[in-house]
């Protein structure tokens, strides 16, 4: 018995060694990586600059095997940042006709296909994938960003509106001021018989952004349509909180509304105050400066000007210095006036702060980076005149 045991002692570790290597063999065997020699052709093809046969290689891929569905998203994301959107949509297109994707996988290329019809262009069925996709639960983000921007090109500002509250705020992108922006363009498409209307949607305005200037001109221009000079006043003096760089829009609307009140020495009063408060502020000086010359003369303009421009130089004011002083001197006179002219109409009167587009007329939607309310009003200070003195491209 005992030489039996003596015997079995190796069979035993033999065949417990066997079963430990057959263990091991199956627990790390290596994996099937899921790349195919044709994957690989695919990227040759690309590296060759040979994309449309890249793209039939990774859609017949596609076929064999659903786990590159990732791969096929990238490849259509590059393509697209390219500017080759015909390619990115033929990718996209053959991933959603396929039936083994799973939803999560389906949005995602609905998605990415709606956003390569937005980059072509073809606004009408961009709108419509991502109308569709309103539908799904959860709503991917990006369909009522996107249907916000449609609606914006196409100028359906109510659509934009309903768009625009769906979409999720943060910090870096609010959209209350965007709702307001909205607002005040569907007030601005109001007939002048309307006008309650026109109230009703700058409140709606005010609702989602207290500090939009923009309906604040708005209503002070329907307050003196309609003869209401002490609210257009009270409406207009509420833009030095909002923002006081729009001063200088609301300006020419409060001198109205004084003139027609017969109040030009309170104006004359809150124009002072208001320099105190913004010393920088040249339209309120050179207007301060006209009514002290309606009021009292040309020289006690002059002199006041004058005074002002020691402190804070500017362009206009030097240009305003001039018109009023007496052509004493044939030829200096002149000429300076000539030059001050031109630097004036030469000029931007706006610029974006955002991307630094400038202009003479003011856009409240930028031109240059599409943001809403990025422009104000700026004045040519004289640190500028090295800038508008460079000749013109």
């Amino acid at each position: 018995m005992l030489e039996w045991l003596f015997f079995l002692l190796p069979v035993a570790a033999l065949s417990g060694w066997l079963m430990a290597r057959r263990h091991y063999k199956q627990r790390y065997k290596p994996q099937n990586s899921g790349f195919s020699p044709e994957y690989f052709k695919g990227l040759n093809y690309l590296l060759n600059e040979q994309p449309d046969k890249a793209i039939d290689v990774f859609i017949g891929l596609l076929e064999v095997n659903s786990e590159t569905v990732e791969t096929h998203l990238a490849l259509a994301n590059l393509f697209r940042r390219r500017g080759e959107t015909d390619r990115a949509i033929r990718i996209h297109q053959n991933l959603i006709a396929r039936p083994t994707l799973s939803s999560q996988q389906r949005t995602q290329a609905l998605v990415e296909l709606g956003l390569d019809y937005m980059n072509a262009g073809v606004l009408d069925r961009a709108e419509h994938l991502f109308l569709e996709l309103l539908h799904q639960s959860p709503v991917p983000s990006e369909a009522p960003k996107q249907l916000m921007r449609i609606y914006q090109q196409e100028k359906k500002w109510a659509q934009a509106i309903d768009m625009a509250k769906q979409v999720t705020a943060d910090k870096k992108h609010p959209t209350h001021a965007l709702i307001a922006q909205f607002y005040c363009e569907l007030a601005e498409q109001i007939p002048e018989k309307e006008q309650q209307q026109a109230f009703s949607l700058l409140r709606s305005a005010y609702h989602h952004d207290p500090s939009c200037v923009r309906a604040s001109l708005l209503e002070g221009k329907l307050l003196i349509k309609s003869g209401q000079y002490r609210k257009a006043i009270k409406i207009l003096q509420q833009i030095e909180q909002q923002n006081h760089f729009y001063l200088s829009e609301a300006l020419p609307l409060l001198q109205r509304c004084y003139e027609n009140n017969g109040q030009l020495k309170q104006f004359r009063d809150w124009l002072q105050a208001l320099l105190t408060r913004h010393p920088h502020l040249t339209s309120a000086r050179l207007l301060l400066t006209k009514l002290i010359q309606k009021q009292e003369g040309n020289q006690a303009a002059q002199q006041f000007l004058q005074r002002q421009l020691y402190q804070h130089p500017s362009v206009e004011g030097l240009h305003q210095l001039i018109m009023l002083g007496e052509d004493n001197h044939q030829v200096l006179i002149p000429l300076i006036k000539e030059v001050t002219t031109a630097l004036i109409h030469k000029g931007d009167r706006y610029t974006c702060k955002n991307c630094g587009f400038s202009g003479r007329t003011m856009h409240w939607h930028c031109p240059g980076c599409s943001q809403w309310a990025s422009i104000r009003p700026i004045e040519i200070h004289l640190s500028a005149l090295e800038k508008l003195l460079e000749p013109s491209r």
